[in-house]
């Protein structure tokens, strides 16, 4: 289906695993939380709240038609304003196009009521915990648990950054994890192209929350810049920093007290390196000279006492001020750290780039409402002959099935 301005998709997308599209089932509301509820397939039984965050809250059900446990993310009025539209939508496409097994499989997206919906419903795969359950956990983390973390993270990354993805948003509330030990990245509603992006257009400056701000790139706090994939390097050298001290590394209380708590960590930053900041942006550089001057480098050893030699060099060539002198996550996987896992045969690069035309789509939020529920359709063809009255009233085109 489509409302006039793109061709209609051909076929339903290529899910993960050997998913196929589903027919449509009748829907029961369920009350999960004291605030929130669900509509739901009739299948769907009711598990466990996951979590909420500020994009949705994700419950977990078990679908007695394909007995299987997943989780479903419900997506609030994406549609009120633009930003939301357009993250919801990039989630979306992203989970349906990326391929790799560190990055949570879409299984499903739930098929809409009619062309003019409110919610949004997405199923993934079930995880049972997040890697911030497992830090903050009493449970003993050895080297090799923060080893393995630590490559799996890695081995996302490589395949992201391969694929035109840089996910902009790394945490451990973003890293998933179950009783097997499968590790997978989630959450890509913040993500973009390699290309040069800024955030001076987009929704990063309405994502300015403590735990986001903690592992964010000092580039991306101090200027409106173009930056690049070594932003999701500075993320990953925040966790491993993290899984070793079983606390955060920089817990900024808000703009300044980040980049205070960032030099109080690696000193003030010299010239060499803010060479990386344009001469547009001399303004961040004056900041930081005036406002942390004389700060010293604290050690590694220092700082992480108990740490291996091989961790405090992965942080050192992870957390560089200067974006450009950041190792890669091709890099990373070949440092001597890592070097109990490195498998070249697992860490596959993507066959090929995302193309990221679906994000310049117009700010006409019923544009992008179209276009998630042009999603679904894919999925769940029958929506089209359900809807063919309403479709055709509101001049979408139906594409043959």
């Amino acid at each position: 289906v489509s409302d006039g301005t793109a061709a209609p998709r051909p076929s339903p997308w290529a899910m993960c695993g050997d998913v196929q599209p589903l027919g449509l089932q009748p829907t029961h509301a369920i009350q999960v939380d004291n605030t929130t509820v669900f509509e739901v397939p009739v299948s769907f039984q009711f598990l466990k709240c996951l979590g909420r965050g500020t994009f949705g809250s994700v419950v977990a059900f078990h679908d007695n038609l394909l007995n299987r446990d997943v989780a479903i993310k419900k997506i609030q009025s994406p549609f009120r304003n633009n930003i939301d539209g357009k993250r919801c939508l990039r989630e979306i496409k992203l989970l349906r196009l990326l391929d790799h097994e560190c990055i949570i499989c879409l299984l499903d997206l739930l098929p809409p009521p009619s062309p003019d919906f409110n919610d949004v419903y997405i199923v993934t795969e079930m995880m049972h915990t997040t890697l911030h359950n497992v830090i903050i956990s009493p449970e003993v983390l050895s080297d090799d648990h923060i080893q393995f973390f630590t490559y799996h993270i890695l081995r996302a990354l490589l395949y992201l950054h391969s694929a035109n993805v840089v996910h902009r948003d790394l945490k451990p509330l973003n890293v998933l994890a179950n009783k097997n030990c499968d590790i997978k990245i989630c959450d890509f509603g913040l993500a973009r192209g390699r290309a040069g992006f800024s955030q001076e257009d987009d929704d990063f400056l309405r994502t300015e929350y403590v735990g986001t701000r903690w592992y964010r790139a000092p580039e991306i706090v101090l200027t409106s810049m173009e930056y690049t994939a070594a932003v999701d390097i500075w993320s990953v050298g925040c966790i491993l920093g993290e899984l070793i001290g079983r606390d955060p590394m920089f817990r900024g209380g808000d703009f300044l007290d980040q980049i205070r708590s960032i030099c109080e960590v690696l000193g003030t930053p010299t010239d060499e390196d803010l060479r990386y900041i344009p001469p547009e942006n001399e303004a961040a550089r004056n900041f930081i000279r005036k406002s942390f001057p004389n700060l010293v480098r604290k050690k590694w050893t220092e700082l992480y006492p108990e740490a291996s030699e091989h961790q405090h060099d992965m942080l050192e060539k992870m957390l560089n001020f200067d974006p450009n002198k950041r190792m890669t996550a091709y890099d990373a996987l070949r440092h001597v750290y890592l070097e109990e896992y490195h498998c070249e045969e697992d860490e596959p690069v993507a066959e090929s780039h995302i193309d990221w035309s679906f994000d310049d789509v117009t700010s006409d939020v019923a544009r992008l409402q179209a276009l998630v529920y042009q999603e679904a359709v894919c999925l769940h063809p029958d929506m089209v002959s359900r809807d063919y009255v309403e479709l055709m009233n509101r001049g979408w085109v139906v594409a043959p099935s």
